[in-house]
């Protein structure tokens, strides 16, 4: 039965004029903007929990690998 309502509503939609479709739009927008704000601001309170501790992880404990200059590469065996 739900099926039947979907395709109906499908064609509905298909048929809308461009200016019908463009008010569509801005409705479908306007009832989805609510929960995109509520899911931004979710991802906002996780971001600000992240710890400084939590942040080092991963990282190399003296910091950042030097770009390795060509006597460097040539005492690692890595230029020919």
């Amino acid at each position: 039965m739900a099926k039947i309502t979907l395709e109906k509503l499908a064609d509905r939609i298909i048929r809308l004029s461009p200016e019908e479709s463009e008010e569509l739009g801005l409705i479908l927008r306007a009832k989805i903007m609510p929960e995109q704000a509520r899911q931004q601001g979710l991802l906002q309170q996780q971001q600000q929990q992240i710890t400084p501790q939590m942040a080092q992880m991963g990282q190399r404990p003296g910091g950042q690998m030097p770009m390795p200059n060509s006597r460097m590469a040539a005492q690692q065996g890595l230029l020919r």
